[in-house]
């Protein structure tokens, strides 16, 4: 418990207490701050005279003042909650702000999420299509290289035919000169 929480009178029966449970006999400085105790309600009584209100210290000595019942505290002031209602409301506000741009986004990340996903269904499709695409390129490429070896085994059965054709021809000249010498 911390000493401004607890009033006056009950410090003052809480230090007694704290002495009378030491076992250890009074010191003098005890002995001294006792008396000092007693003598602070005095001295809070003759204080006015230091001022020059002889009435106000006469009045407070006869008036009898209870010694059990301590003086009720003086209320505290009003406290004004206004500024912090305000500040209160302005939270809330703000917060219901924050809620409404959260789920905006949270809507915008839905949308973005189906458009990932469309362009990830069509990035799929057009590798599938370049895959296709570069085996029909290879077996195009197959084709080409093999006409090309065809090509040159064309071309050797073109030399072969042209010179066939050749010698066929040379052939049905010396036929035709055999004969015209040889036939009236």
């Amino acid at each position: 418990m911390s000493d401004l929480s607890v009033s006056r009178p009950e410090r003052t029966r809480m230090s007694t207490q704290e002495e009378a449970g030491n076992d250890q006999p009074a010191t003098g400085f005890d002995r001294f701050l006792g008396a000092i105790r007693l003598a602070i309600p005095l001295v809070q009584r003759l204080l006015p005279l230091l001022d020059g209100n002889v009435a106000t210290a006469v009045s407070n000595f006869v008036s009898p003042q209870p010694k059990s019942v301590p003086a009720p505290p003086p209320l505290p002031p009003p406290v004004n909650l206004g500024p912090i209602v305000d500040s209160l409301a302005e939270v809330q506000a703000g917060h219901r702000e924050l809620r409404a741009q959260v789920n905006q986004q949270s809507e915008s990340l839905k949308r973005i999420e189906e458009q990932l996903a469309l362009v990830s269904g069509a990035a799929d499709h057009n590798a599938l299509a370049q895959q296709e695409i570069a085996s029909d390129l290879q077996t195009v490429g197959n084709l080409v290289e093999g006409l090309r070896i065809s090509g040159r085994k064309a071309n050797y059965f073109r030399v072969l035919v042209l010179i066939l054709l050749v010698a066929s021809i040379g052939a049905n000249v010396l036929l035709f000169v055999y004969l015209r010498r040889n036939l009236p």
